[in-house]
């Protein structure tokens, strides 16, 4: 029984120290007010990203869950800056998100307020 719990507790450490950009961005702004709340910002290498990714990317990006504030393009280099709509659960925000730091190659950030 004390194995079970041992086990238990140490599952339960490690599930908790793994949080999700959102959590961390949401944390970020209660705690200092330097982010935007459920605002983040892409950059995407388009040297780096297949045809089949670009649809996923478009999908995702002006689709039905984020509004785009702010599209800057540089020489290969998009930046775009998201706001959730608000109308989706905190699982479905996350998977995109997941979705957009994969296809973005990690190159999402929450927005700062500075």
């Amino acid at each position: 029984m004390k194995k079970i719990i041992g086990l238990a507790l140490i599952l339960t450490g490690i599930n908790a120290g793994a949080q999700d950009l959102r959590s961390i961005c949401e944390n970020a702004h209660y705690a200092t007010g330097y982010t935007k709340l459920h605002s983040y910002k892409v950059t995407i290498d388009w040297a780096r990203i297949s045809d089949h990714a670009l649809v996923k990317l478009e999908n995702i990006v002006y689709g039905k869950m984020f509004k785009v504030t702010k599209e800057i393009d540089y020489a290969r280099k998009t930046t775009y800056e998201l706001k959730e709509v608000g109308t989706f659960s905190h699982h479905q925000y996350v998977g995109a998100l997941e979705e957009l730091s994969i296809l973005s190659g990690k190159n999402i950030n929450c927005l700062y307020d500075l």
